[in-house]
């Protein structure tokens, strides 16, 4: 499942979105398949209660006619008996009505609801359709005699929408529960998947370990296996990397601290000109490349995350150390001031040599870029340590970049002769990364108008 941006739509609920309406249209068209065949039969059976009734009403109006020889003059047929109907199969009094008729069409015999005049259709036998009615007319085999029974075609159109919305009507209900039913299943389904999702999640550059296969889909454990085998090569390859990196910083500490006594010694017999420039200037540019083989050293222990320790640590105590260190320059012990808690210790978890990386990194940041005013160590409760500068600071833009290996306030460090090697707040975001916590840097600090704070979130030791 996706865990960062929300927008982002989980599969399950893809395929829940892409099933239901594929299935809301097959129940269309499958109701609209049962209507249409429901609407044959249903027409077939009216068709056929039509005949029965015809045949079975023709029956009695005939026999009427035989004992009944003169006419009434109570509505103008000829004959005074009404047939009854409401016992005929089809022959509801609400639906179906009745005329038997002469061979001129005059009016012999009616039901009670139909029309005073004969219906204008043709004398002979068949199904025939007025603009409201369903007619069925049938000739007695012996007498002069014509009976049309009919239905109105609103009832059977009333009776096919009684149809098709008993058959869509559910749909509506149902649709709901379907789409709840088909997320609950694909969620079970690929939940192995969700898991999976969440393992690499917690993969990176310094948390490669095999992906768990056991009890995966035959798909799943296919990727699963690709995957194991990309990660176990960038193992391979960023331990080498690391490696590469400590031991050739490793290796250059003899050679460079060998060429700096051997110019200390010539500085020593050169006389003052030319020459003893050129050799002082030779040992600054040694001493920067000794301070840069000593950040690569940093960087590779703290990537290097087998080497940390996650010990109980005052962190007051190492915030002092750090600051005793650069107290011993004269310059700094004015500058540089440290304030702790009164009452109280904060005790972290971490790296004691680590932290003290970090710190004397951070320093050492304000100390170049802030050549003047006080630099602030400060330790508060519950685990944090922050080091506040006065200088020019950054701007917004720059605080994301300045956090990456080779970038110094912001920009590019790719010469030598440049005071910063863009490695030092790289160093702190590692170690912190390492050891659980976090670096914030903030500019200017809250409450003034320039300058640079970073803050090293610690876990507290409770």
């Amino acid at each position: 499942m996706s865990r960062g941006a929300q927008a982002h739509h989980s599969l399950s609920r893809a395929l829940t979105r892409a099933l239901l309406p594929w299935i809301a249209m097959l129940w269309v068209a499958t109701s609209a398949a049962v209507g249409w065949y429901m609407q044959h039969e249903l027409f077939e059976q009216l068709d056929a209660g039509l005949v029965e009734s015809a045949e079975r009403l023709l029956d009695l109006a005939a026999h009427d006619a035989r004992n009944h020889q003169h006419p009434s003059e109570r509505d103008g047929t000829l004959y005074r008996l009404e047939v009854p109907h409401s016992n005929l199969r089809g022959a509801n009094h609400d639906v179906l009505l009745y005329q038997v008729v002469n061979e001129r069409n005059e009016l012999l015999l009616r039901s009670a609801d139909a029309p005073l005049t004969s219906l204008p259709l043709p004398l002979k036998t068949g199904f025939f359709d007025t603009p409201s009615l369903r007619t069925y007319t049938l000739a007695h085999p012996t007498l002069p005699m014509f009976i049309h029974v009919g239905d109105p075609l609103a009832h059977r159109s009333a009776a096919r929408t009684e149809t098709l919305v008993s058959l869509l009507v559910p749909l509506l209900v149902i649709l709901p529960l379907l789409g709840l039913l088909i997320r609950a299943v694909t969620q079970r389904v690929l939940a192995p998947a969700g898991l999976l999702a969440a393992e690499l999640q917690q993969r990176d550059g310094h948390h490669l370990a095999p992906l768990p296969g056991q009890g995966l889909p035959v798909e799943l454990q296919t990727i699963v296996d690709s995957t194991n085998h990309l990660l176990h090569r960038l193992s391979d390859a960023l331990d080498t990397e690391r490696a590469l990196a400590a031991n050739a910083a490793h290796e250059l500490r003899t050679p460079l601290a060998a060429m700096r006594l051997n110019l200390q010694t010539a500085l020593g017999h050169v006389p003052t000109g030319a020459a003893q420039t050129d050799i002082q200037s030779a040992l600054q540019s040694l001493e920067r490349l000794s301070r840069r083989n000593e950040k690569l050293l940093q960087l590779s222990r703290a990537e290097s995350a087998a080497a940390l320790a996650q010990d109980r640590i005052n962190l007051g105590q190492l915030a002092a150390a750090v600051a005793q260190e650069f107290w011993s320059d004269g310059t700094l012990l004015q500058r540089l001031q440290l304030v702790l808690p009164e009452n109280d210790d904060v005790w972290v978890r971490g790296d004691f040599d680590a932290l003290a990386i970090a710190l004397r990194n951070l320093i050492e940041n304000a100390v170049r870029y802030a050549p003047h005013g006080p630099i602030v160590l400060e330790v508060t409760l519950p685990a944090t340590c922050r080091v506040r500068d006065f200088g020019p600071g950054l701007a917004t833009g720059q605080i994301g970049p300045l956090q990456r290996r080779h970038q110094r306030n912001g920009h590019k460090a790719d010469a030598l002769h440049q005071t910063g090697y863009g490695l030092g707040l790289s160093i702190v975001t590692t170690i912190m990364e390492r050891q659980g916590g976090s670096c914030v840097l903030q500019s200017p600090p809250p409450g003034c108008q320039t300058g640079l704070q970073a803050s090293l979130h610690l876990r507290p030791d409770r």
